[in-house]
């Protein structure tokens, strides 16, 4: 009898492993998870570790919410700690249009239970006393926004989708997909042919090649992002939320008595090249001086790059792949993969074993992108 499993998973980060956990709780362990390197140590393990409810639709405030509850019952539900902690999320608008768009989006996220608000820049003073805001016209913050650890989280996933039967291979590569019919048969390793009722895609910013082996095109294009991180650094106020600079893309918050940075994403990445480009350090320098002028003061200690998979419009693609009846999409998540991947995993349970979602998917799904062409 050929080796497979009811669902082979493709990718072993914070989405492929939450999908492997929330099948397994659902009942369904005849899971095979599929990872090329070792699980989360991808994009995942360079992620800052975010997780807001601050987003412009409501599918992604819904899916904020969701995530939000799992990590405040983290402990309880998978049995560590995750290191979560809700600082808040502050985000500097500089211009009138950020402000009109983020009013916008602050209606929506009350309507929906977020408890965002735009504030003044003296209220910015309030909150980080360090920041330069003398063309800060407002900012969008939530208090309940924060972030967690990706690594503990991850290695949760695994540990419990372990525990109920799941089976994870690492250091394997797939090379193919065997489609006929309008369905994936079987995925394609070094290491033999693993057949398959469902198979997901969740391989990040490799997920437009897989995608590829079986006939399709999505528009995923990843992008390299650095996170310089300081010594201790006490000349700022800690905890420090996330606060993001929209106008010139820069970021910061504490972690807890450090401070990682980072000046924001790069172009396109068709190499999947992650190192570290100290030559990008000056950028980063700038940037954090002009916003913060006790930054001057820091001292970098390390830094990591990871790869952000982004869509055209910014938002992941989800749902069965167009012309499938068993190839599904979980990708494109532009960088907030970690911090949806909860109500992701739960999403895609519901859907390969019940066949319905618990949440219109509209606007996350892949056929919105059936007519443009692969990125360059």
């Amino acid at each position: 009898m050929a080796e497979g499993a009811h669902v082979v998973i493709i990718g072993g980060g914070a989405i492929g492993t939450s999908i492997a956990y929330h099948l397994a709780r659902a009942g369904c362990s005849d899971v095979i998870l599929v990872e090329q390197d070792t699980v989360g140590a991808a994009t995942t393990s360079k992620a800052a570790g975010g997780i807001r409810a601050q987003f412009a639709t409501e599918t992604e405030v819904w899916f904020s919410l969701r995530s939000i509850e799992f990590f405040n019952r983290f402990r309880d539900e998978m049995g560590t700690d995750c290191s979560y902690r809700q600082v808040g999320y502050l985000y500097l608008l500089t211009s009138p249009e950020l402000v009109e768009e983020h009013r916008r989006r602050i209606s929506l996220q009350n309507r929906l239970g977020v408890p965002s608000r735009l504030i003044s820049a003296e209220d910015v003073l309030e909150i980080v006393p360090e920041i330069r805001v003398d063309d800060v016209l407002a900012a969008a913050w939530c208090p309940t926004d924060g972030y967690a650890s990706p690594h503990e989280v991850v290695q949760a996933y695994v540990a419990q989708a372990r525990r109920r039967g799941v089976r994870i291979l690492e250091g394997v590569r797939v090379s193919g997909l065997e489609v006929a019919d309008g369905r994936v048969r079987a995925v394609l390793t070094p290491s033999g042919r693993l057949e398959a009722d469902h198979v997901v895609n969740a391989a990040g910013p490799w997920a437009g090649q897989v995608t590829a082996m079986a006939g399709l095109t999505v528009p995923i294009m990843p992008r390299r992002r650095h996170i310089f991180v300081t010594d201790s650094f006490p000349w700022i106020r800690h905890p420090t939320p996330l606060v993001a600079d929209l106008g010139s893309g820069f970021y910061f918050r504490s972690d807890p008595v450090r401070v990682l940075m980072s000046p924001g994403d790069e172009g396109v990445v068709p190499d999947f090249e992650a190192t570290v480009d100290w030559s990008v350090l000056p950028e980063l320098v700038e940037k954090a001086v002009r916003r913060v002028p006790a930054f001057e003061r820091a001292a970098i200690k390390t830094a990591w790059a990871g790869l952000r998979p982004l869509t055209p419009d910014g938002r992941a693609i989800l749902g069965r792949a167009p012309g499938f009846e068993n190839f599904w999409l979980a990708i494109g998540f532009c960088g907030h993969g970690f911090q949806h991947s909860p109500a992701a995993g739960l999403v895609m349970a519901e859907l390969i074993l019940k066949g319905t979602a618990p949440v219109d998917l509209t606007v996350l799904s892949p056929e919105r992108f059936q007519s443009q062409p692969a990125p360059a």
